[in-house]
């Protein structure tokens, strides 16, 4: 498995998985598949300009984008110390193997590293166990509930606060 950044040469390979985790797994992401099908290509490609307050690193099979995690930190003063984790996909085919686990601790090194960083934040649905289960693996500790933070037109769905401190 190989890991990097993603840039604009890997648009069409992260747009594709993005829709397929839309589709796949539609309670888990705040946005919807039949909202960004429509997206033209150039706002998938805004998502993976790379910066030191944003980026998207993603592991790839041979030349195949199989999992992907973007990471931004906070501008303002008050917060810049607080960072997020955000967009977090593994392709069903490749769950369970450990993939996810070493994509979301190669950006915890990289903040780490970078030294401005104190907490990296994340929510996850109530529910999704294993990833709760992965995040406390790698460090998170959950902080609180958010009721009602997502709702499909049918359903409300809880998320869970985690926080991890460096």
């Amino acid at each position: 498995m190989n890991f990097r950044y993603l840039n604009s040469n890997d648009v069409e390979a992260y747009r594709s998985l993005r829709l397929k985790s839309l589709q796949t797994d539609p309670r888990g992401f705040a946005s919807t598949y039949q909202r960004e099908i429509n997206f033209p290509i150039e706002n998938f490609k805004k998502r993976l300009v790379c910066t030191s307050t944003h980026f998207t690193i993603g592991a790839f099979d041979g030349g195949k984008l199989v999992c992907f995690a973007t990471f931004y930190s906070e501008t303002l003063n008050k917060i810049k110390h607080k960072g997020n984790l955000v967009g977090v996909y593994c392709d069903s085919n490749y769950r369970k193997l450990g993939i996810t686990q070493q994509l979301i601790q190669k950006i915890i090194d990289v903040v780490t590293e970078q030294g401005l960083i104190k907490t990296i934040n994340l929510s996850v649905l109530s529910e999704n166990n294993a990833a709760i289960s992965l995040y406390k693996k790698l460090g998170f500790s959950k902080y609180g509930v958010e009721p009602k933070a997502l709702y499909d037109g049918t359903i409300y769905y809880d998320e869970d606060l985690m926080i991890l401190e460096l």
